[in-house]
């Protein structure tokens, strides 16, 4: 586990990953860190469209309105 995997484990809110897949748990735990779509897509080597449409389904599961609104909810 690298150092910001651990950051965000020990930051996000657990019971709302248990809402979400496995992939879109690792979108998330990148997201409470703050990084773009295309960091995001980096770090996990994924393409940024998987990733845009990763968090717009995370947003959908926990009814969220906005990004920012996100992180704040997982932190």
């Amino acid at each position: 586990m690298s150092w910001r995997d651990f950051s965000a484990s020990a930051a996000i809110n657990a019971p709302l990953l248990e809402k979400l897949s496995p992939a879109e748990q690792a979108v998330a735990l990148q997201l409470a860190q703050g990084l773009s779509n295309a960091e995001i897509a980096r770090v996990l080597g994924k393409s940024k469209f998987t990733v845009k449409s990763q968090v717009s389904s995370i947003l959908i599961k926990l009814g969220v309105a906005s990004r920012t609104k996100l992180i704040v909810l997982l932190r």
